[in-house]
């Protein structure tokens, strides 16, 4: 196993060890501590199953990847001043918290796409599905979807913005999917057989950010203007869902920057 595995486990359990201790520092930065070593510990796995990962392969791109994410990210962040479905508790002072949200914000989009990686890596996927040909008004029609649902975000009244969220997390992917599609970039619409680790990976990341983010000092919590169903930690259960979309709306967004168009997992979906 490659030294950023045993790092990033270092990382993740010396993290644990000092919040339970109550140690200032990580109790404040607990959330980005822990993305942090599971970045490192998931892409050293990636690497010790398929000789190939981000880190070790393809460094520059996980480099943009970090600061890329952080600004898109940014931009949810400023949807959320209409939508007002989470907010922050236990904030230090602006210049500390803006250092810790833009170092938390930075690993989201390198987190999902590094979990389905290792999904893909895990060799349980292989094989092509048949591509379909999608007509191109039918792509115009979802990217000008995209712009009216985000549009709505906006111009919604503030007593009814907040039910809209759902549009946040597909207005995105109904915008940068279909482009992808278009300029021949790896797409969801075309290459469906991705879908599956995207989701899973959406789910098993939006556990982790969840159960990370209950204990921490400086945290997120859900000023939803509705409930739905039991909570797991502060997220509403059915509230999971938008996880596999964010999931999707990373990978498009991705996917437009560098211009994917194949990888070395091209194969390895069922």
């Amino acid at each position: 196993m490659v030294f950023h595995f045993y790092l990033g486990l270092f990382i993740i359990a010396i993290s644990e060890i000092l919040l339970f201790l109550e140690f200032h520092f990580v109790k404040v930065f607990f959330t980005p501590l822990a993305w942090t070593g599971y970045l490192f510990l998931i892409d050293g796995v990636d690497y010790r199953l398929s000789s190939s990962s981000f880190i070790m392969n393809r460094r520059r791109e996980f480099l943009l990847m970090l600061p890329l994410s952080a600004a898109f990210w940014y931009v949810f962040e400023f949807f959320n001043l209409f939508l007002k479905n989470w907010a922050y508790e236990g904030l230090p002072s602006f210049g500390i918290t803006l250092i810790g949200m833009t170092w938390s914000f930075s690993t989201i989009g390198p987190a999902l796409i590094e979990t389905e990686n290792l999904i893909i890596s895990l060799g349980c996927f292989r094989g092509k599905q048949e591509k379909i040909t999608i007509p191109r008004t039918f792509l115009y029609f979802l990217i000008l979807l995209g712009v009216i649902s985000l549009s709505l975000i906006i111009l919604t009244p503030p007593g009814i913005a907040g039910y809209l969220g759902v549009l946040l997390w597909l207005g995105f992917f109904f915008i940068f999917d279909p482009i992808n599609y278009l300029k021949g970039n790896r797409s969801v619409l075309r290459d469906r057989e991705i879908l599956i680790p995207l989701f899973l990976s959406g789910l098993i990341c939006g556990f982790f950010w969840e159960f990370w983010n209950f204990w921490a000092e400086a945290r997120w919590v859900y000023t939803l203007p509705y409930s739905f169903g039991p909570r797991i930690f502060e997220m509403p259960i059915f509230g999971y869902l938008g996880f596999p979309l964010l999931a999707m709306e990373f990978f498009s967004f991705y996917s437009i920057i560098f211009g994917w168009k194949g990888g070395r997992d091209a194969d390895n979906y069922c």
